[in-house]
């Protein structure tokens, strides 16, 4: 059984407001997307405890991808070869990630909530602002 996957209150918030930001500008299908991933996806506090390894991550764009090519097969009445479909959601699950990844600038090869392995700690990052009076 697959976990729901959760976001942050910190992203809703702002998934919410480039949703009002499309739907003032006009762009009416992004405000609409982006407005069915908000109420679809559980809501977790900001600093609660969660993990994602990255073999869940892979299978989950993976499944996403296995539901077009259902849908698609479906629509049309047809049978789609499922080694050639394998094929297709392995190179389009790299392509989109890959992609998406470019598109907001992410360089990292390890996610944020990726566990951590033996003997590794995380460090963040503490900036102080002194105030000049």
């Amino acid at each position: 059984m697959r976990i729901m996957r959760t976001i942050t209150e910190l992203h809703r918030d702002r998934l919410l407001a480039e949703a009002e930001e499309a739907d003032i500008e006009g762009l009416t299908k992004v405000a609409e997307n982006l407005t069915r991933q908000i109420e679809k996806a559980p809501i977790r506090p900001e600093g609660a405890g969660y993990t994602y390894p990255h073999e869940d991550f892979e299978q989950d764009v993976q499944d996403n991808l296995w539901s077009v090519v259902v849908r698609t097969a479906d629509f049309h009445g047809a049978s789609i070869d499922s080694n050639k479909a394998q094929e297709l959601v392995d190179f389009y699950t790299e392509e989109l990630v890959s992609a998406i990844k470019s598109a907001g600038k992410i360089t990292s090869k390890i996610g944020v909530y990726e566990p951590s392995v033996p003997g590794e700690t995380r460090q963040i990052p503490v900036i102080e602002v002194e105030e000049e009076e």
